[in-house]
């Protein structure tokens, strides 16, 4: 199983903490992979024990697409958020400002991708009517599809 199945295996039935911590940590994955298929020895890498910040500020400066940094960053801070608090719940405050961390072609992306399941299905379902867990979801399917396809570009197995 892929890391994106892991992620997709992950949103089934998970209450919304689960969501949140498990979307982290895949994307996490993501970026982990992509930093130890970039540098010579993955031993130095890990040897610098780098927090999630840190591992994005890493992969942006070798080369991961810079549009995606807003989000990732977003992503953090709501993962934080959750670590934090006794009653996490995804508020739509913060599911707003990690959709306005996307980049217009990846709000394209995910908004064009809900409508192609909407209609497939037979369903209206618009992005910004669904639940704040369910909208949480969508974003990180995409961010994380946008990391498998880096991966999968740069010859990485996920």
């Amino acid at each position: 199983m892929d890391l994106f199945d892991k992620l997709l295996k992950s949103f089934e039935g998970e209450d919304e903490l689960g969501v949140v911590i498990r979307a982290h940590i895949v994307i996490e994955q993501y970026l982990n992979t992509l930093l130890e298929s970039l540098v010579a020895d993955p031993k130095y890498l890990k040897a610098m024990n780098l927090d999630y910040s840190q591992t994005v500020q890493m992969a942006l400066t070798l080369g991961l697409d810079p549009r995606f940094a807003p989000a990732l960053s977003s992503l953090g801070k709501i993962r934080n958020e959750f670590a934090h608090s006794l009653v996490p719940n995804i508020s739509k405050q913060a599911v707003n400002n990690l959709y306005s961390a996307l980049d217009e072609n990846t709000k394209f992306i995910l908004n064009n991708g809900i409508s192609k399941v909407s209609s497939e299905i037979g369903q209206n379902i618009k992005h910004k009517t669904s639940s704040n867990k369910q909208q949480f979801v969508y974003i990180t399917a995409v961010l994380a599809a946008a990391l498998h396809k880096a991966c999968k570009e740069a010859g990485i197995a996920t």
